[in-house]
């Protein structure tokens, strides 16, 4: 969806559910003055967007004062200072001259961050939701779960009617056998590696560049921040220790966003650094895995089993050879889906701050990319 704006260890059960890294959506939105159906400002929002949700939103956003309205309705686009949607495309973003800033309506910003999308000298804010990051760590805890337990041999047995209990060997694989390495030590990586770290496994984590505490007023200014680590991670940093960090992964997460640096990380060389039966979990983006090698390493034995919730064409089409491979489980980009109620309460305290000239929340670096 796109919118635009005018001129106007071991721990406890708590702490193994505590994700989080910033206050939660309800909270940032009491703290503003978004809220009601009462409009903010009198300017048009342009609402940017094809997704099957698309009502859900303008009428989300227009219940919070954001003065929403459709391509076709937009009145003055010489007035629009601020755009938000999804897959922003240069044609429509060149017709806003005044344009100041635009948000992406979900945690990525690789739709945007594109060469010749963005116009010079605008910003780029995000969607930052703790809940988002929550819903990403339980869905790596199971997919890393179904690695460990060999859960779809199990799920093999019971189509056969075949009661199998040698299919782990009769021996366990303890959480704290399991190394589980994570790609991207960003919101979505660093609530990962708590919540696994609190069940016991052996996690490490590799981001592009070391990372230091950023100062406390830049976390308050910019709202929801990673913090530089994760009590019981061990950090592996830039290409010089990225092979040492895939060889001790039994599991590798992919968590990094998708930037220039990281399209096509995870190759036949990477994945020939893993140990071999090693499985691997994508729930980033599909530009991140060839998927061609991650096909051939699966065929050879070198790599276990793979499971994807991202790929390089989505939908993926009916004859990509994923969908039929028996080592590959597939869900349809759904590991951390965008809720609408709090995503809503990012947007229109952003826009808020935008009319009343107050810094805006969660900026992307552009040049990072992320």
């Amino acid at each position: 969806c796109r919118f635009a704006v005018g001129s106007v260890g071991r721990l406890s059960l708590r702490a193994l559910l505590e994700t989080r890294s910033c206050p939660a959506p309800s909270v940032m939105a009491k703290a503003g003055a978004s809220g009601g159906t009462a409009a903010i400002g009198s300017d048009q929002v342009l609402l940017f967007c094809d997704w099957l949700n698309r009502q859900l939103w303008y009428d989300h956003l227009r219940a919070a004062g954001v003065p929403v309205a459709w391509t076709e309705e937009i009145q003055d686009w010489a007035s629009v200072r601020y755009a938000i949607g999804w897959n922003f495309t240069a044609d429509v973003l060149s017709k806003m001259p005044g344009l100041r800033a635009v948000a992406s309506m979900g945690a990525g910003v690789d739709h945007a961050i594109g060469p010749g999308i963005i116009p010079p000298g605008v910003e780029i804010v995000r969607i930052v939701d703790p809940l988002m990051a929550q819903r990403m760590a339980t869905w790596v805890m199971w997919a890393v779960i179904n690695f460990q337990r060999k859960m779809d041999l199990y799920g093999k047995a019971q189509a056969e009617r075949r009661w199998d209990k040698k299919i782990e060997n009769l021996k366990p694989w303890d959480n704290g056998e399991v190394r589980v390495g994570i790609m991207g030590f960003g919101v979505m990586g660093q609530a990962t590696s708590r919540l696994l770290v609190a069940a016991g496994y052996n996690v490490a984590a590799w981001a592009r560049t070391r990372r230091t505490p950023p100062p406390v007023e830049a976390t308050e200014a910019n709202g929801c921040s990673a913090a530089a680590g994760v009590e019981g991670v061990r950090v592996y940093a830039g290409r010089e220790e990225l092979r040492q960090f895939v060889e001790r992964s039994d599991i590798l997460v992919c968590l990094l966003p998708l930037t220039p640096e990281t399209e096509g990380i995870i190759d036949g060389e990477v994945l020939s650094w893993l140990p071999p039966g090693a499985g691997v979990i994508n729930a980033a983006r599909g530009r991140h895995v060839d998927e061609a090698a991650l096909i051939k390493a699966l065929d050879e034995g070198h790599v276990g089993g793979a499971i994807l919730d991202v790929f390089t064409t989505e939908p993926l089409p009916p004859e990509s050879p994923l969908w039929s491979h028996p080592r590959i489980r597939i869900t349809p980009h759904v590991s951390s889906i965008t809720d609408v109620p709090n995503a809503v309460a990012q947007i229109s305290e952003n826009y808020r701050r935008l009319v009343s000239g107050l810094p805006l929340l969660n900026v992307v670096n552009k040049a990072a990319g992320y």
